[in-house]
């Protein structure tokens, strides 16, 4: 009987110990997640801080596509960052030839052409990728569809 609640004890003990412990990797996990989105969102106020000034000395992302010979281009990541350049270029000679997005029916993008990713891609000179902090593993899933170039949002605003 002794043994019995000896084990019954320790059962209880080692269950506690194992749901503390699981508590614990949930909340360090959870703790990574919001660290990594305060890394993107710092990433982002940067890029967008960067761009502000640019346009306060009347730049725009525009003149990078000028001065690369880019009059056609595609925008992938039709979200908040795509709208901006949209804003950014209107009144240019830049084309926006179409959007692409994983999930269309969730954009937010102001195109009306999108594609997702099993679409077949239009021919355009250039494929701007606006979730930048993804840019490589996005342009291995972009070279398996098309051969044209592609570039970073990240890249054209601080090279502006």
């Amino acid at each position: 009987m002794q043994i019995r609640n000896i084990l019954r004890e320790t059962a209880t003990v080692g269950g506690f110990v194992l749901e503390a412990w699981l508590i614990k990797k949930y909340e360090a996990q959870k703790v990574k997640v919001l660290q990594n989105r305060v890394n993107v969102l710092s990433d982002h106020f940067q890029l967008l801080n960067h761009w502000l000034e640019i346009k306060n000395e009347g730049k725009s992302a525009a003149s990078y596509f000028e001065y690369m010979n880019y009059r056609h281009i595609a925008i992938y990541g039709m979200a908040e960052l795509a709208n901006r350049l949209l804003d950014d270029l209107a009144g240019s000679n830049i084309i926006v030839d179409y959007g692409i997005d994983r999930d269309v029916s969730c954009t937010i993008g102001r195109i009306s052409e999108i594609y997702s990713l099993e679409d077949d891609l239009p021919e355009t000179e250039l494929i701007v990728v606006t979730p930048y902090s993804s840019f490589e593993s996005i342009k291995e899933i972009l070279k398996k569809k098309t051969s044209c170039q592609m570039i970073s949002l990240e890249e054209i605003i601080w090279s502006v």
